[in-house]
């Protein structure tokens, strides 16, 4: 169920009756390899469409522009300050709140407003006394990406781009897709603008792969996790907090 398919009817008869999660997936628009300029929000939309019946959950529609840093140099990247993300995350959140949606999970693809998120869901959880999770997908899923694949992820690499393969390979543009596209980032280093728009962050691990067969079993393993991640979590929610 999506929000912005439903009509004020609809949405009241079901939240907070019978409904009362809603899951927003957020990214960034930017560069990513041979993948989609909207990668980090085609990735936790599609992973919101796969679990939200299981968590009896509404999906908000998506926020597509975040805190683009390091990539802002290439064509077709886009960014927000990062006040006016925070603060427009945070307005979202008051406003799902509000509207009682007591328990608000994000879907985030991006890394960079990790603190933005958390501070929005600092602020909302206080005023609101809302529940709110921060998922950050590839993080989460590191050690599952590890064991399946043999070797780390990264930007653009190994992990997001079986990701957007599995989700719809026309995405994956395979045949524009060379090594020297791949940037190892070290420890001790930074760069503006990032001097490829894939990176690594293990010498020799992460460069794409290109079997889709492959990608989609690992994205049915992937959203396996979180959404048992996240059931494990409300679970424990009512345990401890709805007293």
């Amino acid at each position: 169920m999506k929000l912005e398919e439903m009509n004020w009817m609809e949405f009241r008869d079901l939240v907070p009756k019978k409904i009362n999660t809603v899951l927003l997936p957020v990214g960034t628009i930017e560069a990513h390899g041979v993948t989609n300029l909207g990668t980090d929000v085609t990735i936790p939309l599609f992973i919101c469409e796969k679990i939200a019946d299981q968590l009896k959950a509404i999906i908000a529609p998506p926020v597509y522009y975040g805190i683009t840093r390091s990539l802002f140099a290439y064509p077709g990247s886009l960014t927000v300050s990062s006040a006016t993300f925070e603060s427009y995350v945070t307005e979202i959140m008051l406003s799902l709140a509000d509207k009682n949606l007591s328990r608000i999970v994000v879907i985030n693809g991006h890394g960079g407003h990790f603190d933005e998120l958390k501070n929005a869901a600092m602020r909302v959880h206080r005023e609101k006394k809302t529940k709110i999770a921060i998922i950050h997908w590839w993080v989460l899923c590191e050690e599952l990406t590890k064991q399946y694949f043999g070797e780390t992820g990264g930007h653009g690499a190994l992990d997001e781009n079986a990701a957007i393969l599995a989700i719809d390979n026309k995405l994956v543009k395979k045949e524009k897709y060379t090594k020297d596209m791949v940037s190892l980032h070290k420890d001790g280093t930074y760069f503006v603008p990032c001097p490829g728009t894939i990176v690594i962050y293990k010498e020799n691990e992460g460069y794409p792969e290109f079997d889709q067969k492959k990608a989609k079993a690992y994205m049915e393993m992937v959203i396996a996790k979180i959404k048992d991640e996240i059931l494990d979590l409300f679970k424990r929610w009512e345990k401890f907090t709805d007293r």
